[in-house]
């Protein structure tokens, strides 16, 4: 049997490869409906948050700051995929929603995206899989605990 300190190591250098390798195929998917990998991202993450979505959630759905999406919702909206519109509440804040091209687009998106999962996963059984996010979300939250930490 193999010990802790081993397992603790094959996961910790396994685990960046391939969310890395799995994240190039999925921005291969995207890049097949021929848009760039920003605007896909945002597409797909702006279906899964639902119409009237603020920019800020877009962008911490991805992962990236507000700036960094600015340019990319400022794109999709010159190419009629979103509409940007000022939020009634805090004039400030922006409210995204889909056209209907970009619905069309990010529903074509999550359905390439969910047959790569299912693929990736295929023959796995339901509690290694359940295992695994238990594992990754317990290990990402003492990650974030650390961070914190001055």
């Amino acid at each position: 049997m193999t010990d802790r300190s081993s397992l603790a190591h094959d996961l910790a250098t396994q685990l960046a490869p391939v969310a890395r390798a799995w994240r190039q195929l999925a921005d291969r998917i995207l890049a097949s409906l021929e848009i760039s990998n920003s605007a896909g991202w945002a597409l797909v993450h702006l279906e899964r948050l639902g119409a009237g979505a603020r920019q800020a959630e877009l962008a911490r759905a991805i992962g990236i700051t507000e700036a960094s999406l600015t340019t990319t919702v400022r794109q999709l909206e010159g190419a009629g995929l979103v509409e940007r519109i000022a939020d009634a509440e805090d004039r400030r804040a922006n409210r995204l929603h889909l056209t209907h091209d970009g619905a069309r687009i990010a529903r074509k998106a999550e359905a390439r995206l969910v047959a790569l999962r299912g693929e990736l996963l295929d023959g796995i059984p339901d509690a290694d899989l359940e295992a695994a996010v238990h594992l990754i979300a317990k290990v990402g939250d003492r990650i974030a605990n650390m961070r914190g930490r001055p």
